[in-house]
């Protein structure tokens, strides 16, 4: 089992997030704390984004970091796409934990799909309508301990980041959570947005840079 010193270690891994780069899987926590920033700003699909390039789209929610995150990608495949989703609670369930897999309590919950075109169609759809109503993101900070959706996607050879975020935008009225959830078979119960209450002590930010394409380091 992880001890204090280890569960600390693995929290004061993500300040070296901002440096980290995403390349595999966010699955593993430790992996995870160091690769967040990387993650949610798309860094492996903005690398892969060519004008040949197939379409892939992640949907990023922070419902209050320590609450819950849950991130949605769909990415083109012949004939559809591939769906994945990944969600979890409150970190540190204690009931996962097993010998074999010690790091359970501290993992994501995931579950896949293969989505047709008439399917995946709807999931972009829905995101383009929102996306030309929200704000222009360039510039946009956001933090931890609040609730909103970052998205990154590479879509016809161009990448670029929109935000969601709930002081600028009514989330419950997003046309495109409804039908991401449509295919969510983490079993994770969905946190909608709620007022936050109390101060920012500990939060972390992102901040999107001013041409939308990646985020600022170093916050």
């Amino acid at each position: 089992m992880l001890t204090r010193s280890g569960i600390l270690g693995v929290a004061a891994a993500a300040i070296l997030a901002a440096c980290t780069t995403y390349t595999g899987s966010t699955d593993n926590p430790i992996e995870r704390s160091l690769t967040w920033f990387s993650y949610v700003a798309g860094d492996d699909i903005r690398a892969s984004c060519t004008a040949g390039s197939r379409d892939h789209f992640r949907f990023v929610y922070n419902a209050n970091y320590e609450q819950q995150v849950r991130a949605y990608d769909l990415q083109g495949v012949e004939g559809g796409a591939d769906y994945l989703a990944r969600a979890r609670n409150r970190p540190g369930n204690v009931a996962r934990f097993q010998f074999s897999n010690p790091l359970g309590p501290w993992e994501l919950d995931r579950s896949t799909a293969r989505l047709t075109n008439a399917q995946a169609a709807t999931i972009i759809d829905a995101f383009g309508r929102d996306a030309a109503a929200a704000p222009d993101p360039a510039g946009q900070q956001v933090k931890s301990n609040e609730y909103y959706w970052i998205v990154s996607s590479c879509n016809a050879g161009t990448f670029r980041i929109w935000v969601f975020d709930q002081d600028r935008v009514d989330l419950s009225g997003l046309a495109f959570v409804p039908e991401l959830r449509a295919f969510d078979e983490t079993g994770v119960a969905f946190r909608e947005a709620r007022r936050v209450e109390g101060f920012d002590d500990g939060a972390f930010y992102i901040k999107i840079n001013s041409t939308a394409d990646g985020t600022v380091r170093g916050l």
